[in-house]
């Protein structure tokens, strides 16, 4: 019976597009909001992609044959790093508001992460392993939306929140009493100040799994999960081109 379930697992694991990562930002972003510094959480990053490496090969193993490995968005634009990190040293941000020094550190882990999945394609050579570049999508989504929402600047606000400039307060969370909701979630990018809107996941499912579809020939998404995106600019799908 054993022998029988590991092989239906491994046929129907084999016939799945597996999806790892991009849970490691709770390492980085946690570690920073508790006093951490970046040279102390750059030291994580080792660590970090050997779990997802070790996790992506146990599930080959297990039979996948097809993966995505997404990287860590821009943990420097989220509203919860913004607060908790804020600065007066206007130099400390970039163009859209994000903290560089933090987004240098997820960028510094994605790179290990990239050269970590080259390696792992060359030890199984017959599975397709891809990265999904998800800190340049976020970064798009931000830039598209920069000007939205009834309130001006909604781009690195909360939809759910309450306080200070990025409508993140982590005393007083979403969900809690007296906390509001936006009206018009569908316009940001941010739920709670930690997790993405549902339009926004919808969105990165569309820049990151929807064109890899094709590249690891398996089957297109039907219509009934196609979206409308907020935003018309053709720029924002042109990293998809990475895969």
């Amino acid at each position: 019976m054993a022998l029988q379930m590991l092989g239906d697992c491994s046929e129907w694991i084999g016939n799945s597009l597996v999806l790892m990562g991009d849970i490691e930002g709770n390492d980085i972003g946690y570690a920073l909001t508790q006093g951490k510094s970046i040279e102390e959480v750059k030291t994580y990053v080792p660590a970090i992609v050997k779990a997802i490496i070790d996790a992506t090969r146990e599930t080959i193993k297990l039979g996948a044959t097809r993966a995505i490995i997404p990287g860590n968005g821009p943990l420097g634009c989220v509203p919860y790093i913004l607060t908790a990190l804020r600065t007066n040293d206007t130099t400390a941000y970039d163009e859209l508001g994000c903290l560089k020094s933090v987004n240098d550190l997820v960028i510094l882990k994605n790179d290990h992460l990239q050269q970590a999945i080259t390696n792992l394609s060359s030890e199984f050579p017959n599975v397709r392993i891809l990265y999904g570049p998800m800190y340049d999508g976020v970064r798009s989504l931000i830039a598209n939306a920069s000007v939205i929402g009834p309130d001006g600047n909604s781009a690195l606000k909360s939809c759910c929140g309450i306080g200070g400039k990025y409508n993140y307060n982590s005393k007083i969370f979403c969900g809690d009493k007296g906390v509001p909701v936006c009206s018009n979630p569908n316009d940001y990018i941010f739920w709670d100040g930690i997790h993405f809107t549902q339009q926004t996941q919808w969105e990165m499912e569309d820049m990151l799994v929807r064109p890899a579809l094709e590249t690891l020939s398996c089957t297109p998404l039907p219509s009934a999960f196609l979206r409308s995106k907020r935003f018309s600019n053709s720029n924002m799908l042109n990293y998809v081109s990475s895969y």
